[in-house]
């Protein structure tokens, strides 16, 4: 940005992305040890580059590939809510907790927020106008955790599942 500034010639783009597979590489092991696949709200909200999927979808991919009958829980939205409110109270009294109402507040927007481009025509989120890059699909992700684990993807202190 710094040489933008100096350079009008000089172009750069700050690539986001909304979300990665290896969030999600937690689920594997619950699943596999025969535990629900997790899911906040009704597992229906569509957030997936390239085809979006649904949780529930994510879900399905992951028992088909461990042989499974598909198991959710499905957790209200408001849970993540009430932990958040919680933890903001508590930072006042225990300031070292700042991080964990972060990263709760920051899970929670995921969780909830579509992450598929908004139609300014039609005011809905549309799979379709929204952008992919790369050509990992997250069958594929799952597929390689399934065989080679998470080693070199760890989350450290900001896993949730």
């Amino acid at each position: 940005m710094e040489a933008a500034k100096e350079d009008s010639g000089f172009t750069y783009s700050i690539v986001s992305p909304t979300a990665f597979f290896k969030s999600l590489g937690g689920q594997v092991e619950l699943v596999k040890g025969g535990k629900p696949y997790v899911m906040f709200g009704d597992g229906f909200a569509r957030w997936w580059p390239r085809k979006a999927l649904t949780p529930l979808e994510q879900g399905e991919i992951l028992f088909r590939l461990l042989g499974k009958e598909p198991n959710f829980l499905k957790v209200p939205i408001g849970i993540m809510d009430f932990a958040i409110g919680i933890l903001d109270f508590l930072v006042k009294f225990v300031p070292a907790m700042e991080d964990a109402a972060e990263y709760g507040k920051i899970g929670r927007y995921y969780a909830a927020e579509s992450m598929l481009i908004l139609d300014p025509e039609t005011g809905e989120y549309s799979a379709e106008k929204t952008p992919s890059y790369g050509k990992d699909t997250l069958e594929d992700f799952f597929e390689r955790v399934l065989r080679e684990g998470m080693a070199g993807q760890e989350l450290g202190e900001r896993t949730i599942f």
